[in-house]
Parts: structure tokens; sequence; C-alpha cells
């Protein structure tokens, strides 16, 4: 049999190259790979697939003499005769490793992915029983509200949030406007009467026209029947605020605010909650039954009951003023002081610098009756006087004394600083 080989020594067939696949290039006479021609292909050209493809396409001939891997020396002229290429040990061990690694981590990532979604399916500790919502999740952007129920549950949850924009939201005409619905308020209110046990039975029915619900507002339990339309796709409320009747307080002389906002129309919107009147001023409120609570939009809140009065500072304040422009009066060396109580008329002709005025029955401010007018607080007290001083009466001249009882009325401008006082 004939061979390329000048010495008769059989060619190793080359790493790569599948025997029939195609010819062959004769080697090179001194045992060196031969190069490919310009332009030729390459002896390893083509795609390689599997875990081991990779490194049999990067591997190349080393120039020089050549180790055989079975351990047989080469020859003087090449290498020895050619034996069947092993895989070494070490890398495919390794390369086993990160393929079993690889595995491993698939398995994990996809036991993860299955707790995160079995864990979203589930309801929250404090979500809503089934055929309930109660406690959807907050947010500034308008939930969703495909059922009947979504929008009333919805409703009610932005305002135990105080978020008043999203309340507002619900609402089936455009969302309206007013100095009372705001956050700050709405915060307010809660402070004094949180929202809470918020119960909305689950309606699927795209015909329904109202939607029950429970809630409490602060010790108040309070049951409604909410009107619902549809609007698009969406479900929204009739109705989302109260009007509140303030006629016949707004427009004179004591300021009303309500939660701190100063108001001046005569009827103003709010969303259920509740509400504080006060004046601004330091002795003047609306009493100790200044509170409304505006249970839903439905239902009529006593607003008439609000009426300004002295506050307890302020009824102290106006009875002292009163009685230090009293005691000011007894001074006096007239029959007729200047804006005092005392107005005596008498026959006898007195000498002034010799007048004076004494208190005689029991103090007369100890339960004096005290009204308010606008910003005016009337005093009336009882006057029992004893007048004493010369006099003089047909030429003749002498000591002569008095007596003046009656009632008298103190008017004090609470506005005032400091407080001024007029007898009248």
């Amino acid at each position: 049999m004939s061979s390329n080989h000048p010495y008769g020594g059989p060619q190793p067939p080359r790493r790569g190259a599948d025997p029939g696949s195609g010819p062959v290039q004769p080697p090179s006479p001194y045992g060196y790979p031969q190069q490919p021609s310009p332009g030729g292909p390459s002896a390893t050209s083509g795609y390689s697939f599997g875990p081991f493809a990779a490194d049999e396409q990067g591997a190349e001939w080393q120039t020089g003499p050549q180790y055989d891997p079975y351990g047989a020396p080469p020859g003087p002229y090449g290498p020895g005769p050619a034996r069947r290429a092993q895989q070494p040990k070490g890398k495919g061990k390794g390369k086993i490793l990160i393929i079993v690694g690889a595995a491993s981590l698939a398995v994990i990532l996809m036991a993860v992915l299955a707790v995160v979604v079995a864990t979203r399916g589930r309801p929250s500790a404090g979500g809503s029983a089934q055929g309930q919502q109660t406690n959807p999740a907050q947010s500034n952007a308008p939930h969703s509200t495909p059922r009947p129920s979504d929008a009333v549950s919805a409703y009610l949850q932005a305002l135990a949030a105080g978020d008043a924009v999203a309340a507002l939201s619900y609402a089936s005409d455009p969302a309206p406007t007013g100095p009372l619905l705001s956050d700050e308020v709405l915060a307010e209110s809660l402070e004094r009467a949180p929202l809470t046990e918020i119960h909305v039975p689950v309606v699927e029915d795209q015909g329904a026209t109202s939607v029950s619900a429970t809630y409490t507002f602060g010790k108040s339990a309070i049951s409604e029947s909410f009107d619902v339309v549809k609007v698009a796709d969406a479900w929204k409320l009739s109705r989302a605020i109260k009007d509140l009747d303030l006629g016949f307080i707004v427009g004179g002389p004591v300021p009303v605010k309500i939660n701190g906002v100063k108001v001046d129309e005569d009827s103003v919107a709010v969303l259920p909650g509740s509400y504080a009147f006060t004046t601004g001023l330091p002795y003047v409120g609306y009493g100790s039954k200044n509170v409304v609570l505006v249970k839903s939009p439905y239902v009529e809140a006593d607003t008439y009951r609000i009426q300004s009065q002295l506050t307890n500072s302020g009824e102290k304040a106006v009875i002292s003023a009163a009685e230090k422009s009293f005691n000011e009066c007894l001074k006096a060396h007239s029959l007729t002081p200047k804006n005092c109580p005392m107005k005596f008329d008498s026959k006898y002709r007195y000498t002034e610098s010799s007048i004076t005025w004494r208190q005689s029955g029991s103090d007369p401010f100890r339960k004096p009756k005290i009204t308010l007018d606008g910003t005016q607080a009337r005093i009336e007290i009882p006057l029992d006087l004893k007048l004493s001083g010369s006099c003089a009466y047909q030429g003749r001249s002498g000591n002569c004394s008095g007596t003046l009882k009656g009632k008298s009325v103190a008017v004090v401008k609470v506005t005032t600083k400091p407080l001024k006082v007029n007898w009248s």
C-alpha cells in the first residue's frame, strides 16, 4: 500500500476532520500541518452544536514535535502511530458541573416564581372577606370600578384615607369644587371621627341603581344606600357631596370658620365627615355643640343649632371689663357721671366735689345676665346704690342722701382690645 509520507510512516488523522467528508490536503513533507491555501475553505469551517463543540472548533495544531496522548513517543520524523483521540478528563468534569449548576439555578428560579404568584393570589390579612369589599389598596389614582359596589367601596376607602381628590373622582358629575373639599379639611374631620368598619357587599348586577354600605364615623354607626350610575365602562356615585346651609349665620358680624377654613357663602359643599364651627375670635365661638357630623351625601346635617356665643374666657373677660367700669363710676363726683349706670335726679343742688356713691346691696356681678348680639355682649346687673353729699335747697344747705335702685346694662364690644364698655 502506497503512502504519501516520504518515509512510509502513517499520517495521523487531523482533528476536526471527518473521514470521507471531503478531500484532504496532502501533508507537508516535513511533518508540519499544511497551511490552507489563500481563499480556500478552512479545515474547521461550519456550525458546531453540543456542549463540547466549542473546544473542538477552537483547537489548533501545534508546530514542532507532537506528543501522543496515550504515551507513544514521537518518531524521529514525526508522531508515532495514530490512536483514537480521548477527551481530557479534567475539562469534561468541569463542563458537567457547569451544566448541573445551570439546571439547579433554573429550578430555584421557577420555585421562587411559583411562590410569588401564589402569594399575590392570596387575600391580605386586612383584606376583604368573600362577598365583601372592605379594604382595597389605597392610591391617589382612582381605582377601576367595573362593578357597582366597586364605586361605593373605593369612595369610602378614599374618605377613610383622607384623600379628597380620589373620593371626588367617583362622582358621576364633574368633580365639584369648594373651599372645604380638600385633604386638610378631611384630615381634621378624621382626627375627630375616623371612618372605620367599612363593609360594602359585592354587587355584580350591571343594571343596579343603588348599593348598600355600613361604616362607622367616630362612635356613630351608619347604614346608607348609595345611588350609582354607569358612566362609560366605570361605575360612579350619583352624589358624592352634601351642601350645608349656612345662610342663618354667614354674613353677620361674627366670622364663620369650618375645620379652620373661613367661609362666606350661604351654602358650602362638604364630603361626609365631622365639621367644627369656629370664629377665630378669642371671646366668641359657637358653643360646646359646635361640631356637625355629615353622615352621608343624603342625610341633612343639623347646622341650625349652630349659634354664636361667648366662650368661657369671653364671659370672664366681659364681666371683668364691666365690673372695672362700674367701680370707676362709683368714684365719680356727679349725680349722672358720663358713661355710667347712675342717673340720679334730685330737687336738691349737690356740691359735686362732695358727692359719693356706694354699693348698698349684694355684689351685682355675682350672677349677671349675659347675652350676645353679634359681637356685642350685654351684661344686665341690678342697681342698689346710696348717694350722699352736701346740698342746698331754697336758700338752706346741709347734707343730703338718696337711693338709686333698678337695673342697668353694660354693652361690651368683644372684638376690641382692650374691651370697651358702654352703659345704657
